[in-house]
């Protein structure tokens, strides 16, 4: 546990029906993982007023959950980073379990299944499969994102000097690379998005110092949570120079930053570690905006990564009519883009 250093300071209609009676309403909440206490707790996007627990201590196995997102199929993918070394899914709306076909409990990707150790943050890709970084096999894991079932290894282990992978992204405007947090080699590595090979370092220095959360903003630059010296870095999206120090170190009281986002109000969220906080700040100059998440905010303890999502609202007496429509709208080709 010593290397974790980040983690201790520490065909298509088919698809469209999947999604009926789980359309998207107008509001969306904060989700934010609690790894100290096992659990994902919930808030208000708005206001930052606790919304309750999402999913409890131990439902469906939970026990040290890190990195979170929303899967295609609108559910809640979690990476469990010790107890069962796993990815667990739930319903984003109830919180309850969703195993794949053959598994219990909540889940989706079994214990060390591909090779993975510790895995510390996923999201999907351009190709609809889930990818996962192993904080402890130094690599990053492909998995098909409707089984959970073991694609292969994405990044290799220690490829390009790989070391201790926190946060990753694809990169829609560096032709959909995939970026990676080096956690102990202090950079942001880039490898191809469609066969994971290395293709260099594409951000580093300006003080970097044990890179986690990773997220573009609206002016299309990165973001980077520098842990040890408690600030925000920021890059050129395009060519990964970097720009400034866009939150300066303890700036609100930032201790340990892991995950952040930009929220939509187009400021950015960071979760503050050690104060049990998610802290805000100006979106265009960095400045602390407030103390969004109070300390210990409906059980806060260790946040470690947070999204904001559209509340999922089942619809069940529109299931016909939407369905009808489906195929109306199949039948001239219509085709429908989601974002993550």
């Amino acid at each position: 546990m010593g290397a974790l250093r980040h983690a201790i300071r520490l065909p298509a209609l088919v698809a469209a029906f999947a999604l009926i009676g789980a359309a998207p309403s107008a509001r969306a909440d904060l989700l934010v993982t609690s790894a100290n206490n096992g659990s994902v707790l919930r808030y208000d996007q708005t206001t930052g007023a606790s919304l309750g627990t999402l999913v409890p201590s131990g439902s469906g196995g939970l026990t040290a959950p890190f990195g979170l997102t929303l899967g295609p199929d609108l559910n809640l993918y979690v990476a469990d980073l010790i107890g069962p070394n796993a990815v667990l899914r739930y319903n984003a709306a109830t919180g309850a379990p969703l195993p794949a076909a053959g598994q219990s409990g909540a889940t989706f990707v079994p214990d060390g299944s591909g090779g993975i150790s510790f895995p510390f943050d996923l999201t999907f890709g351009p190709n609809g499969n889930l990818f996962v970084t192993g904080a402890a096999s130094n690599n990053v894991v492909q998995y098909n994102g409707v089984t959970g079932a073991t694609v292969g290894p994405f990044v290799a282990s220690g490829s390009g000097g790989l070391n201790n992978p926190a946060s990753l992204l694809f990169a829609p405007n560096l032709g959909g690379a995939l970026l990676v947090a080096s956690n102990a080699t202090d950079n942001v590595l880039e490898y191809n998005g469609v066969t994971g090979a290395f293709t260099g370092v594409f951000a580093s220095g300006g003080g970097l110092d044990g890179p986690n959360g990773l997220t573009f903003g609206p002016d299309g630059n990165l973001y980077v949570a520098s842990v040890n010296t408690d600030s925000i870095l920021r890059y050129n999206g395009t060519t990964g120079a970097f720009i400034d120090t866009f939150v300066a170190p303890g700036s609100g009281g930032l201790n340990n930053p892991v995950g952040l986002r930009f929220g939509p109000d187009g400021n950015l969220y960071v979760a503050s570690d050690l104060t049990n906080s998610v802290l805000r700040y100006n979106g265009a100059t960095g400045a602390f905006l407030n103390t969004f998440v109070a300390p210990g905010s409906g059980g806060l303890s260790g946040p470690r990564y947070l999204i904001f999502t559209a509340t999922v609202v089942p619809e069940p007496a529109s299931l016909v009519l939407t369905g009808l429509g489906l195929l109306v709208l199949a039948g001239y080709g219509w085709r429908r883009t989601t974002a993550g």
